[in-house]
């Protein structure tokens, strides 16, 4: 190609490269893949991928992998997929096995261990038999009684049946039978051809392209090849299959005229042109490929014994093998349609044949990063920017024969002159005929992007970090704007007809003829993203590279095709674009890789999408039409799906529900399912449609119908005997409401009296708490006071006596008091009767509990009166050591407290003797005042007031008296 020299500037080497691959996505563990080794793969007429195992059978959707198997299946391992005319899946196993899926379930038809022997066979399923292929022998097996209703032997190993029009071709070492379609030999004829007398192992191969039918024997450890001619009946061995004469040849695929032999050292394609097969590439190196197919979106599948499963989304999209120093390209030329010039960030420049796949890498002096390079036919010669110095590089010779000091150059124009017009990063220059002697400054100080000769109208235009501006020949400028706005430009190029276009970093892209837009391009109207990387023209179409996808543009039509990361895209990260003869080459951080012009992009098919589960109130149902659910059925999910790898990873879908709204709503891409919530009674359709951003195809819409029942409370016989009720129930509810009032009014009329009572009650509690005797005790002992002239003793106990009184009074006036405001009360009472008792008493009040007395509320003048009885009645007939406790026990819990008065007096019978002979028989005033407030206190009440008496005794001796009072309380 180049002849370049090794100078001490310069050092060259070249880096062979064996192929090119295209891009694989590698299915693993990682993806759900449950096995590694895979033995054989079908795709099926309603897109479901089929894979025997080692593990077992296993269906694919695109989503996730299924397994198939039963209790009757000698071991996991499963071998020879077909699909029959029902839609059926038929395997075998090493134990003679056959079995087939039907409504989700593996079948077993046949079991001939006995006949087989543990040998693995070839089959066949037609419409009433089943045709199995033993090394030697042909089992026509009846599928409605499953007998062996005739057999067909050979001498030596026969290979698997090929089928062309209604004929059947079976291969042996070296014979091909034909049979009709009544499984009736045809005819026989020899194939051994002349000194082909080495030892054939293991079974023949049958493959064919269209007519044609090849024969694959290995001859002392050789893969040969023969064609077969029928007229002359007779066998032609074949030349130039060197790539597979030493490998294990598992499968063998037809395809466009194309052999795809699958073999122990990965995929090897072959052309028949001219009578002979010729070497096209190899896929997969090293790798141990079983099979290879193509699906109904054109993905190629490559299942392994051990890594797993490959698959091509698009065969035309191919990677360079280029090295790894080179991968980081940064800028991107071409010499010729075979030859790609690049720089990368390292500070190289390399060339790469994508004929030969060889890559020449340069190495230049410093390695700071190659900012820009440009090729000139016309001179040899190519100019290399990058972020320190830039150079010129004769091709002629392979010395660097320029060093400029103008350092991060966006671009270089090769103009007709051989004038060279450099932008950098904040300079604008013309280097004279390419002499940097005549570097010439043009503009200085304000930072472009990139520039491009318009030869149409010789000018050059320069994007500019504050818009486009053009200039022309007479060293004019013009600064072009759209809708008085700037155009911020990353890329520049012109198609055929001459529109110059203009790529932005978040615009999109902008057509200009005569300076003016024209065609403005966004995500409205066909962009897959208005942030654009690079764009170049091929005649009247448009390369775009963004940030989401490559895109071709017909900018006749303006018809968008779209390759994204799922279609086999390596990265979106484009530092150039070249347009070849048949291919379109892309340079990234990730190396080079290229687009067939006329094959890259698929014909676009219709998809179809189905239910795979409905889920009523989270229980899976039955997939059916129509559906009749109760109304507490109303939470409902559906899932869907489409079969294929393709819209599983860049498809979505609409949906929508009719009876609850009629808008579309559009799913994420993967989500396939939908969920609805507590859905009102109605009738309801449930439709899902898939979608494909890039086509225009109208996929078909599959649809659910159901319905929800009313709620029997919104039945007519329910609303109207609900009515009945109601109506019914207001008479009742007004009846017994005026009866209640009656009641009521009953009751408050016996609470006043109640009232009345309790008022003369108190004020009779009151008198007996005031009692004369002990009013006039007190009077003789302030009287004695003074008469002894102890004025201070007589003052401070008529202010007892004083305060005594006035706090009965103020209690007399209310419901209730705080205990502490009872016991204050007690202390002042005791503390007279202490005198009167003429110090011969000896009491204590003490309370317990969680709460302070001060925080309880108490019925008033409750406990008094039982004071005064224990005095009166009990301590007063005892003449010394007078004692009375009276306890306070709080229960928080319970809200009660109990006062326990105790007094060690001559207690109750003595006390009913004493009053015997003071020939008082009635009843005391106090006692009966109280029992009958108590009464009053504890009417309607569910805690009531309890007052408990016992007698104290010692030895049968009376010592006292307890009396133990319950007395609910509030808090405050």
């Amino acid at each position: 190609m180049f002849r370049f020299l090794v100078t001490f500037l310069v050092v060259l080497y070249y880096i062979p490269i064996v192929s090119q691959e295209p891009v694989a996505i590698h299915l693993s563990e990682k993806d759900g893949l449950p096995d590694k080794e895979f033995y054989n793969i079908i795709e099926d007429k309603q897109g479901f991928i089929w894979l025997c195992a080692d593990k077992g059978l296993f269906r694919y959707d695109g989503k996730t992998f299924k397994n198939y198997t039963n209790k009757e299946k000698k071991g996991h391992s499963v071998f020879n997929l077909l699909e029959d005319n029902e839609g059926r899946i038929w395997c075998n196993n090493i134990s003679g096995q056959f079995f087939y899926v039907e409504e989700g379930k593996l079948n077993t038809f046949i079991d001939l261990s006995l006949v087989l022997k543990g040998e693995l066979t070839f089959f066949k399923v037609e419409k009433e038999h089943l045709i199995v292929f033993s090394q030697s022998v042909i089992y026509y097996i009846n599928k409605n009684t499953k007998l062996i209703e005739k057999e067909h032997a050979f001498n030596t190993a026969i290979s698997q049946p090929i089928s062309i029009k209604k004929e059947m071709f079976i291969a042996s070492i070296d014979s091909i039978s034909v049979f009709n379609n009544k499984y009736d030999l045809k005819e026989k004829f020899s194939i051994k051809g002349k000194n082909e007398s080495k030892l054939v192992e293991g079974r023949t191969k049958v493959f064919k392209i269209d007519s044609l039918l090849f024969i694959n024997q290995v001859r002392g450890k050789i893969n040969t090849f023969f064609k077969i001619n029928f007229l002359e009946k007779k066998a032609t061995k074949l030349e130039n299959l060197k790539g597979v004469e030493k490998e294990q040849i598992y499968d063998v695929l037809n395809k466009d005229d194309q052999i795809w032999f699958s073999t122990t050292n990965g995929v090897w394609v072959y052309n028949w042109v001219n009578n002979k097969f010729k070497e096209e590439r190899q896929f997969l190196k090293g790798k141990n490929v079983t099979k290879t197919i193509t699906d109904k979106d054109g993905n190629f599948w490559f299942i392994t014994l051990n890594n797993g499963v490959y698959v091509v989304p698009n065969i035309y999209i191919e990677k360079y093998a280029i090295s790894e120093a080179s991968k980081g390209i940064s800028v991107l030329d071409k010499i010729d349609d075979h030859t790609l010039y690049f720089g990368s960030n390292n500070g190289n420049v390399g060339l790469y044949n994508i004929h030969t796949n060889t890559e020449t890498t340069i190495v230049m002096p410093n390695k700071s990063r190659v900012s820009a390079i440009k090729y000139n036919p016309r001179k040899e010669l190519s100019y290399i920017g990058k972020d320190i110095n830039g150079y010129v590089l004769d091709h002629k010779t392979g010395l660097l024969k320029d060093v400029f000091k103008v350092s991060s150059v966006k671009n270089f124009l090769i103009l007709e002159n051989n004038d060279v017009h450099i932008v950098d990063h904040k300079n604008t220059y013309l280097l004279k005929e390419g002499n940097f002697k005549k570097l010439k400054y043009i503009y200085t100080n304000k930072r472009p992007y990139t520039s491009f000769y318009h030869k149409k109208d010789k000018s050059i235009y320069i994007a500019y970090v504050d818009g486009l501006v053009k200039n022309d020949s007479l060293r004019s400028s013009k600064t072009i704007t759209y809708n008085n706005k700037p155009i911020y430009g990353l890329s520049i190029t012109d198609t055929k007809d001459g529109i110059l276009w203009v790529a932005t970093f978040k615009d999109g892209i902008f057509g200009l003829k005569n300076d003016t837009v024209t065609h403005h391009f966004t995500t409205k109207n066909g962009l897959v993203s208005n942030r654009i990387e690079k764009i170049k023209a091929d005649h009247n179409n448009l390369w775009i590279a963004t940030d989401a996808g490559i895109q071709l543009l017909d900018t006749k039509t303006n018809i968008f095709k779209t390759l994204t990361k799922r279609d086999g895209i390596i990265s979106y990260d484009i530092s150039g674009i070249e347009i070849m003869k048949d291919k379109v080459v892309f340079s990234s951080s990730e190396g080079l890789f290229s687009v067939d012009k006329q094959n890259a992009f698929k014909e676009q098919k219709a998809v179809e999408v189905y239910f795979t589960e409905v889920e009523i109130n989270e229980k899976e149902t039955k997939l059916a039409a129509n559906y009749k659910l109760g109304y507490n059925q109303n939470a409902i999910k559906f899932s869907f799906n489409v079969n294929g790898l393709k819209f599983n990873k860049k498809g979505k879908y609409k949906y929508r529900l009719l009876g609850f709204n009629k808008n579309w709503i559009t799913t994420a891409i993967g989500e396939t399912s939908v969920k609805y919530n507590s859905l009102p009674a109605g009738d309801y359709t449930f439709q899902v449609q898939p979608v494909l951003t890039e086509t225009q195809i109208k996929n078909k819409i599959a649809a659910l119908n159901f319905s929800i029942k009313n709620p029997f409370w919104k039945t007519w016989w329910f609303i109207s005997g609900a009515v009945v009720f109601v109506f019914v129930s207001i008479i009742l509810y007004y009846r017994r409401k005026i009866r209640k009032e009656e009641q009521q009014r009953l009751v408050e009329v016996k609470q006043l009296s109640l009232d009345k009572e309790l008022i003369a009650l108190k004020l009779e509690n009151l008198r007996s708490q005031m009692n004369p005797h002990f009013i006039f005790n007190a009077l003789n002992s302030i009287q004695e006071y003074i008469i002894l002239n102890q004025k201070k003793l007589a003052s401070e106990y008529l202010g007892k006596f004083a305060n005594l009184i006035r706090t009965y009074l103020n209690h007399s006036i209310k419901g209730n008091i705080t205990l502490q405001e009872e016991i204050d009360c007690l202390e002042m009472y005791l503390e007279l009767e202490k005198l009167r008792f003429e110090e011969k008493l000896n009491y204590t009040i003490v309370s317990y509990g969680n709460l302070h007395p001060s925080d309880i509320n108490i019925p008033t003048m409750l406990i008094q009166p039982y004071v005064e009885n224990a005095l009166k009645h009990g301590l007063l007939h005892r003449k010394i050591n007078r004692v009375l406790k009276v306890n306070f026990h709080i229960n928080d819990k319970t809200n009660v407290v109990k006062c326990i008065i105790i007094d060690n007096g001559v207690g109750r019978e003595k006390a009913e003797k004493f009053k015997a002979r003071s020939y008082k028989k009635h009843k005391p005033f106090a006692t009966k005042a109280t029992e009958d407030r108590l009464a009053l206190l504890n009417y309607g009440k569910e805690k009531q007031v309890g007052v408990i008496i016992t007698d104290l005794f010692e030895d049968n001796n009376p010592v006292g008296t307890q009396v133990t009072i319950s007395i609910p309380f509030t808090t405050l």
